[in-house]
């Protein structure tokens, strides 16, 4: 097993910077470049989300990921200490996405980012614990 921790600033400006790095070490686990781009998708909107929503894009706070390789699994946990989410919001549909893949228009500014978590990743949790805010996505290696 193996634990990479990452973190930034709620900074919007940083969050492709730890999207970017995830995608590498996705390649380097052999996952093939869809799949890492995909994952790179939801790192950078869970990410996102935090800085907009918990943070209330107020920067000085830290967002991190916990990106943990488990025999053919990859689990990600993205967290934060701002408000909390509605869990229920996991809950919606994705009946805008094919595959995984979001439909053409369907990329409008704002409210998709869990929409397209939800489809492209295998499982999605989320829960708050002594004001720790944590979204846990994880994805099978498919590798090449």
């Amino acid at each position: 097993m193996s634990h990479i921790r990452l973190e930034i600033e709620s900074e919007l400006s940083s969050v492709g910077l730890m999207a970017m790095a995830v995608n590498k070490i996705c390649a380097y686990y052999g996952m093939d470049e869809l799949a890492a781009y995909q994952v790179e998708l939801c790192v950078s909107e869970a990410a996102t989300n935090a800085i907009r929503h918990a943070y209330k894009n107020c920067s000085g706070h830290a967002v991190s990921l916990l990106l943990t390789i488990e025999g053919d699994c990859l689990l990600l946990e993205c967290s934060d200490s701002g408000t909390p989410m509605d869990p229920g919001l996991l809950c919606k549909g994705t009946d805008d996405l094919s595959d995984g893949v979001p439909q053409r228009g369907l990329l409008s500014e704002g409210g998709r980012g869990l929409q397209i978590i939800r489809a492209v990743m295998d499982e999605v949790s989320y829960s708050t614990n002594s004001g720790l805010n944590c979204l846990r996505m994880s994805k099978r290696l498919i590798k090449v």
